[in-house]
């Protein structure tokens, strides 16, 4: 099993400031475990949250599909 990670670990990860991650752990955006006093982070968590995270490589949003198009997909396909 892989040891938590502590917030510099996570910010110098990430690239970013240590002050972001508090932000983010404490608004529940990054998963985090207090332990004796201080933020850990789980590795794998962190992994899944940089996935889910993850632009394309073309730098736009993938389309988002509504539940209303999945309706009229699936009504097409019914019949």
């Amino acid at each position: 099993m892989e040891s938590m990670m502590t917030v510099r670990q996570v910010a110098e990860l990430l690239g970013v400031h240590e002050n972001w991650v508090y932000d983010q752990a404490a608004n529940g955006e990054l998963a985090s475990y207090k332990i004796g006093g201080t933020r850990r982070f789980d590795p794998d968590e962190l992994r899944g949250w940089i996935a889910d995270h993850r632009e394309p490589e073309n730098g736009r949003q993938p389309r988002r599909r509504s539940a209303q198009n999945d309706r009229r997909r699936a009504t097409r396909c019914s019949t």
